[in-house]
């Protein structure tokens, strides 16, 4: 293996990990290389370990141990971020955790905290940062009086067994809708106050499920603008929706998630449809930011995930506490 590769390392073989996968594979990345993958479910590890010709593992602290790895993605569910992030740190990786990166803010400030102190590249998985007409849909907001906006993230539920629980998900707001809050965050700027309103009942034939069938959180920014985020994991028929619409004095915006947008004018309509692959580049990025030691190629640094955290948690903390305002 030539010097200049990266050497990876995986914590967790499972869905989100085979997303990540599928860039590396058949030397979408030559520059880097799976060596050493990880997964309590030993079927998954050697699958992986198999297709790249990769050391398998059980333990990720026995994997961080024996291996020497350069770069390390953890792709664990929300509850299982138990110090891996700070031991691959301490092992001199640099790191890609997916979102959300834990369902526990002061553990996410610590891993921050050590990014930062040990100057590792960093990056998150939010990879709607990376699709081409994101800029185009940034510097149109820039240039507006935006009143208000509305987004949504609403369809089915997701299968696997742990999503389905706050306790281990983290509930739909924090795992999934968050994509949603990030580019809202991303476009619209810093939250300062958090307001959220849930719903249950819709679903009652689902074992061993606890958390939201619907919410609305209402989000208030540091620049005045105002707006509300929907999600809802109960849809079985036609219905379901992911993106934003923000209303401006001279203009609307129409963000279909991850396929489109369209801008309106009084006068014009300029619109565009997803026209590059945004899940390679994000991985691209970050592997081509270690080869240069440049963080700023980042789109998604762990710092933002952690602000978006804060925000979900905050409405998940409004959820609980019948819609209390929370202030970030």
């Amino acid at each position: 293996m030539a010097k200049n590769v990266v050497k990876v390392g995986f914590i967790g073989c499972g869905g989100i990990a085979a997303y990540h996968f599928s860039h590396f594979a058949d030397q979408k990345i030559p520059e880097a290389q799976i060596t050493a993958v990880c997964d309590l479910v030993d079927e998954r590890a050697a699958a992986a370990a198999e297709r790249f010709s990769a050391r398998a593992y059980k333990d990720y602290k026995e994997m961080l141990s024996k291996e020497k790895l350069d770069a390390v993605y953890v792709c664990v569910e929300p509850c299982a971020h138990n110090g891996m992030e700070l031991l691959a740190i301490d092992k001199g990786c640099h790191l890609f955790v997916e979102k959300p990166v834990s369902l526990d803010l002061k553990y996410a400030r610590k891993v921050e905290a050590a990014l930062k102190s040990k100057k590792r590249i960093n990056a998150a998985g939010f990879q709607d940062r990376y699709l081409d007409f994101v800029p185009m849909m940034k510097n149109w907001v820039a240039t507006q009086k935006v009143g208000f906006f509305n987004a949504w993230w609403v369809g089915g539920m997701p299968s696997v067994w742990w999503w389905r629980r706050r306790d281990t998900s983290g509930g739909q707001a924090v795992e999934q809708t968050i994509h949603i809050f990030d580019m809202c965050r991303h476009l619209f700027g810093e939250v300062v106050e958090v307001q959220a309103f849930g719903r249950r009942g819709v679903i009652d034939d689902v074992e061993n499920y606890d958390t939201e069938d619907a919410s609305a959180v209402n989000l208030k920014f540091a620049n005045g603008i105002i707006g509300t985020v929907y999600s809802g994991c109960f849809v079985r028929g036609p219905g379901s929706k992911c993106g934003i619409e923000a209303f401006t004095l001279d203009g609307h915006l129409d963000y279909v998630e991850r396929t489109s947008v369209a801008i309106t004018e009084k006068n014009r309509t300029v619109s565009a449809k997803t026209g590059n692959d945004y899940g390679q580049e994000e991985d691209v990025a970050f592997i081509d930011a270690i080869l240069e030691n440049d963080q700023s190629l980042i789109l998604s640094p762990y710092s933002e995930a952690v602000k978006n955290l804060e925000v979900v948690l905050a409405a998940n903390e409004s959820l609980d506490n019948g819609g209390k305002v929370v202030k970030i």
